[in-house]
């Protein structure tokens, strides 16, 4: 499990002695990064001590539920403790905790001290989707604590989140820090996007080996290897985490989501209500994801009416918890696989309502589901030939991509402007902007055949591969990746320039 995000301790350096001269400096060395450490503004020993159990739990072990405990009981013991308001926000899985803490984090940052009070700045514009003044803050508390481990992990994490996986892999790089088990775990992560899996499995065994005897590195191991297309490794390493701690239920999970994507649907469905009955209390976040993942198993056996129905039962679900960014994505979600594009719109509208509501989402997520409905919109139109539609939903995506500076909207846009292009057949045209998109399966699809059509093999048959190993449990996947490696092994089947399937 990739940590959630990031709790505190104070980061050193530390480097093999073996000379006299080697230990002055590495004393030396200690020195200089306990003084490019944030300290914390608590003044009680206790709450410090809670936050370093809270790092534990979160960065090293991947449990992110028990340092969301012991993060509560810190700002119990210290109210005004701005950083701490902001850490919980952070790490929480709770919607509603989440903008709740962000709001007593920027309330009481009059307590706490200059980087800290940068820090809140960063996830306060960020929640408020100033993007730019939010990288502004990143950037200045990172250049003057390169070494902080809590502040390299904070920045790797948030990167993440923004899609910004390169300059996430460049703060770690630069920080110097390798002795980190949680810095190691969310760097692997880091690579395996970038798909550099040779870095990233390098790192996982570091990983394993680190900590031995807790489960969350071999659970992170499966599910970078399911990543890859490693099935039945991933599967190895998810049992081996549950052999040595049997209540780390994301590896249960983690069975039943490899199972999904190996295509054994009904296996599949038996993991995840095994794991729903064995760990029947899950934060509200991870229950949502997985029960989405258990309603694709419908979409994968090609029988739409029961993908309905578990869709639905999941939007209703999310909205009676007053989540509505997770409802209005799951309409989202509904909309792009129905046949009938009247039924299609519906939906769309249904998450355009659901997303209106507003109910414990920050404006930041409110932007970025909105800009997946639209993309979703630009798909639909192209899909069944109402270009006019197409066009609105794309020119209001633009505007949208043009005001928020944000990474991922910004993916949206030129995944639905390089469809546009593609439809038109201006595939030259259409490869640049493909190219920013490619956590998207519609846009790895497009990207392939565009060089093809252009003359550029080599280019197509990489991201040829790169689609056929493309293990995100998503509704993208499931409406392409499946079909996509049927017909690659199937030379009756040219998947690449099949009208049918590259008309989504």
């Amino acid at each position: 499990m990739k940590s959630t995000v990031m709790v505190v301790v104070l980061a050193t350096v530390v480097s093999p002695c073996v000379s006299a001269g080697t230990k002055a400096h590495n004393k030396m060395t200690k020195a200089a990064a306990r003084q490019q450490s944030m300290s914390l503004s608590t003044k009680s020993a206790k709450v410090t001590r809670l936050v370093d159990e809270a790092w534990i739990f979160d960065s090293d072990k991947g449990e992110p539920a028990k340092a969301t405990d012991v993060l509560r009981k810190a700002v119990r013991l210290d109210p005004k403790f701005a950083m701490g308001h902001e850490i919980l926000a952070q790490v929480s899985l709770d919607p509603a905790e989440q903008v709740r803490e962000q709001h007593l984090a920027t309330e009481t940052k009059g307590n706490a001290t200059p980087p800290e009070q940068t820090v809140i700045d960063w996830f306060q514009n960020a929640a408020d989707h100033k993007l730019i003044p939010a990288i502004t803050s990143m950037n200045d508390v990172l250049h003057k604590y390169p070494h902080d481990r809590w502040l390299v992990f904070l920045a790797n994490g948030w990167l993440m989140q923004q899609t910004q996986y390169q300059r996430a892999a460049e703060v770690y790089e630069n920080s110097g820090i390798r002795n980190s088990p949680g810095l190691i775990n969310n760097a692997a992560y880091t690579y395996a996007r970038l798909r550099q899996y040779k870095k990233a499995f390098a790192l996982m065994e570091q990983y394993v080996k680190m900590l031995p005897h807790d489960a969350n590195p071999n659970d992170s191991y499966a599910e970078l290897l399911r990543m890859a297309g490693h099935y039945n490794s991933a599967i190895e390493h998810y049992r081996a985490a549950l052999a040595i701690n049997p209540h780390f239920y994301s590896s249960a999970y983690g069975i039943a989501d490899t199972y999904l994507l190996m295509g054994e649907e009904v296996r599949a469905r038996e993991e995840y209500k095994k794991a729903f009955e064995q760990f029947p209390v899950v934060p509200e976040i991870e229950r949502v994801q997985w029960k989405t993942r258990e309603a694709m198993t419908y979409l994968y056996e090609g029988d739409l009416a029961g993908a309905n129905k578990a869709f639905q039962a999941l939007a209703d679900y999310a909205h009676s918890k007053h989540m509505s960014q997770m409802e209005a994505d799951t309409y989202r979600q509904m909309a792009l696989y129905q046949p009938r594009h009247s039924e299609a719109l519906a939906f769309l509208n249904e998450a355009e309502k659901a997303l209106q509501e507003g109910s414990n989402v920050s404006p930041a997520g409110i932007h970025q589901e909105a800009a997946l409905i639209l993309r979703a919109r630009v798909e639909l139109g192209i899909k069944h030939s109402d270009l006019k539609a197409a066009d609105a939903a794309l020119s209001s995506l633009a505007e949208l991509s043009e005001e928020s500076d944000d990474k991922m909207i910004d993916s949206a846009y030129q995944g639905a402007e390089g469809a546009r292009l593609f439809g038109a057949r201006k595939y030259k045209a259409a490869i640049p902007h493909l190219e920013e998109d490619t956590d998207n399966p519609y846009s790895i699809r497009r990207l392939a055949k565009a060089y093809r059509q252009t003359g550029y093999i080599s280019g197509a048959k990489r991201t040829d591969e790169a689609l056929a190993t493309f293990s995100d449990p998503t509704v993208e996947q499931a409406l392409v990746v499946p079909a996509f490696r049927k017909c690659l092994g199937n030379p009756n089947c040219n998947a690449n320039l099949s009208a049918a399937t590259m008309k989504h």
